[in-house]
């Protein structure tokens, strides 16, 4: 398989930044996988899980929305946030979960409707990248 080179950024930091072979990512559309030598390709991410595939290890990430861009050169992945499993508390994220949820249940409007739904879904995209602890984390 041909490695590329895949980045991935959010406004505070290049979170990842390393050769792989293949790179599976929630866009708008449903999940855009890429490979090397892949066609130009521009599209809007939403908040999910990314899977990185290098070798034999297989790394997952939590992002938020954003967008990813591939060019002959390299595949770039701009977020509003990228976390690892490792680096999610679960404890905290079963507390926002919860409260995210018992928001809900008041039926909120405005923007304390759409604060909670954020948070309900970033919790529930932590959650489902936290499944995949016993993976090898991402090297920092």
């Amino acid at each position: 398989m041909t490695d590329f080179l895949l980045e991935i950024i959010t406004p505070e930091k290049i979170v990842y930044e390393e050769q792989v072979e293949m790179v599976l990512v929630p866009a708008i559309n449903g999940l855009a996988g890429i490979m090397a030598h892949h066609v130009p390709y521009f599209t809007q991410l939403t908040e999910g899980e990314v899977k990185i595939v290098k070798g034999h290890d297989e790394y997952f990430l939590a992002i938020g929305g954003g967008f990813l861009e591939v060019t002959p050169d390299k595949v770039s992945v701009l977020v509003t946030r990228a976390i690892n499993a490792l680096q999610i508390n679960e404890k905290e994220v079963i507390e926002a979960k919860k409260a995210a949820e018992e928001a809900l249940s008041g039926k909120p409007k405005g923007e304390a409707l759409v604060a909670a739904q954020a948070l309900l879904r970033r919790s529930l995209v932590d959650l489902k990248v936290l499944r995949h602890r016993h993976r090898a984390p991402i090297p920092s």
